[in-house]
C-alpha cells in the first residue's frame, strides 16, 4: 500500500514537469486563413448549387406529377373545394362514372353519384361561348365595348 502511494506521489511530481518540458519545445505554427475570399466564394457557390438542385427537383415534381408510381388514367379528380380546415368535397371520375366524395380526417364518404358528367357540361359551355364569340367576331365585340364607354 505504501509503495502505491510512493508511485502516485512520484507521478504527481514528474508529470507536470514533463508537460512543462513539452510546452517549451512546441513550435508556434501559423494557422491557415480559413475565411479567405476564395473559401467564402467556394462555400457560396456550393450552397447555390444545392439550393438550385432542390428548387429544380421541386419544380420537376410539381410539373410532372410527383411520385405517382402507378399511372392510372381511369381515375381522376375532376374538381374539389375545401369546406373546412381539414374537410374537402371532390368530384372523382372512375371510368365513365363521376362520384361526389366527402373527405375528412379518417373518413371518406360517397355523397352522391352524378348522373350528368361535369366534364361534359363544362366542355359544352365552353363550346357555346367560343361559337358565340367567334360568330360575332372580335371587331363587333370591340365596337360594343367602345359604344358602352361612350354612353357612360
Amino acid at each position: 500500500m505504501m509503495a502505491l502511494k510512493k508511485i502516485l506521489v512520484f507521478f504527481a511530481l514528474i508529470v507536470p514537469f514533463s508537460i512543462l518540458a513539452n510546452e517549451a519545445s512546441v513550435e508556434i505554427q501559423k494557422v491557415p486563413d480559413v475565411m479567405g475570399v476564395g473559401n467564402i466564394l467556394q462555400i457560396v457557390a456550393g450552397l447555390s448549387v444545392v439550393i438550385i438542385m432542390i428548387l429544380g427537383a421541386g419544380w420537376m415534381m410539381k410539373r410532372y406529377g410527383g411520385l405517382s408510381g402507378i399511372s392510372n388514367d381511369n381515375l381522376k379528380v375532376i374538381a374539389g373545394i375545401t369546406v373546412g380546415q381539414r374537410e374537402k368535397i371532390i368530384v372523382v371520375q372512375a371510368g365513365d362514372v363521376q362520384v361526389l366524395v366527402g373527405i375528412s380526417p379518417g373518413n371518406i364518404r360517397t355523397l352522391h353519384v352524378l348522373e350528368n358528367n361535369l366534364c361534359n357540361e363544362n366542355s359544352l359551355k365552353a363550346k357555346e361561348l367560343s361559337t358565340d364569340s367567334s360568330s360575332k367576331g372580335f371587331i363587333n365585340h370591340l365596337k360594343q365595348q367602345v359604344e358602352k364607354r361612350e354612353e357612360s
